[in-house]
């Protein structure tokens, strides 16, 4: 397994290339970085109720439970050495609370020209807490606000030639049946293809759509995640997953698990 780089070049140029980028520091300056923490975000709103993943719905059954935005984040105060995987997953908080969007960059300056760009989501939770391995249908760019990840990224193919793709359903991505580290354990040269990042407060990191990555907290954290694309590419995708997705809610794609909806016993 290699470790990423930092990059060497304007973000432009990777995201141009189609290849991730390590940008360490790059949100250090942020009033978010230096404000936001658990305490913080459970007193914007205690009462909200919040949908929470219970444990990795990528690579497991996928099960959810409420709790409120106060709760949750006095868990996570109190806690943060992981026990029971509650994972506050694409929250829109910038939506929720616009007024936050002033502790951030603004988005012309962190993504590219002539892109979509929604608010980015936020995702928050404890150590242990952590994503599967999966590719998303546009590109992404995280960027670490509290405490540590560790990022395993592999290239388009690295899943698909070892015939290890789930057929789990998820509408704005694919997934893998096995861990990443696991697939090239027994896969001649792929531990070649196999990076790995370690974000901290204030690092940032750009993964290509269709780059296979997936995601474990080293520490409780907060992590704001934006996804992107030209205008062209974003549209071809919301066509297709909007048609699957109809397929997937009237039960005729003959899938019997997916990401979206509780897994039944």
């Amino acid at each position: 397994m290699l470790q990423l780089r930092p990059a060497t070049g304007p973000l432009s140029e990777y995201i141009a290339r189609k290849e991730p980028a390590f940008l360490p520091g790059l949100a250090a300056s942020w009033p978010a970085v230096h404000r936001w923490d658990f305490d913080f975000l459970g007193r914007l709103r205690p009462e909200m109720t919040i949908e929470l993943v219970r444990g990795d719905r990528e690579s497991a059954a996928t099960h959810f439970t409420e709790s409120t935005l106060g709760a949750y984040m006095e868990f996570l105060a109190l806690d943060d050495r992981g026990g029971e995987s509650l994972y506050l997953k694409e929250f829109d908080l910038l939506r929720r609370f616009p007024q936050l969007q002033a502790d951030i960059s603004p988005r012309k300056r962190l993504f590219p020209r002539r892109v979509v760009s929604p608010p980015p989501g936020v995702w928050v939770g404890p150590a242990g807490a952590r994503t599967g391995a999966h590719y998303d249908l546009l590109g992404n760019i995280a960027v670490a606000i509290r405490g540590n990840k560790r990022f395993r990224i592999a290239p388009p193919g690295f899943v698909e030639g070892a015939d290890a793709l789930s057929a789990k359903y998820d509408p704005w991505a694919r997934l893998s049946a096995r861990p990443l580290a696991e697939i090239a354990a027994v896969s001649t040269n792929s531990d070649k293809s196999l990076f790995e990042i370690e974000l901290r407060a204030g690092d940032a990191l750009y993964v290509p759509d269709h780059w296979w990555h997936e995601v474990y907290n080293r520490s409780a954290s907060i992590l704001l995640s934006g996804f992107f694309g030209t205008y062209k590419h974003v549209a071809f995708c919301a066509i297709q997953v909007a048609a699957r997705h109809i397929l997937h809610l009237a039960h005729l794609d003959r899938v019997t698990a997916c990401t979206c909806h509780e897994a039944t016993v």
